[in-house]
């Protein structure tokens, strides 16, 4: 029971990944690569985790640069806050 909603929560994670996908992804030979195990070689529920776990990192791997400049541009802005309180 609980490995189910393991799984589908990873499902509803991939494809929210999946559907923002603009263009080609740089991994895309990866994402393919696990995809094909994820539909032909999984056998039981927690493999498929396994390997959705792969894909979801993956996906993450490309939004590092993305989530870098907002922390850096964020703290850029309250570090300017901070300057002008001080002063």
């Amino acid at each position: 029971m609980i490995t189910e909603k393991f799984y589908n929560l990873h499902i509803q994670l991939l494809d929210v990944y999946e559907r923002n996908q603009k263009d080609r992804h740089p991994y895309q030979k990866e994402i393919n690569f696990y995809s094909r195990q994820l539909n032909f070689f999984c056998e039981n529920i927690v493999q498929k985790i396994f390997v959705l776990n792969q894909l979801i990192k993956i996906y993450e791997k490309n939004r590092e640069p993305q989530i870098k400049w907002c922390s850096e541009t964020y703290y850029a802005k309250s570090h300017e806050d901070v300057e002008t309180i001080i002063e």
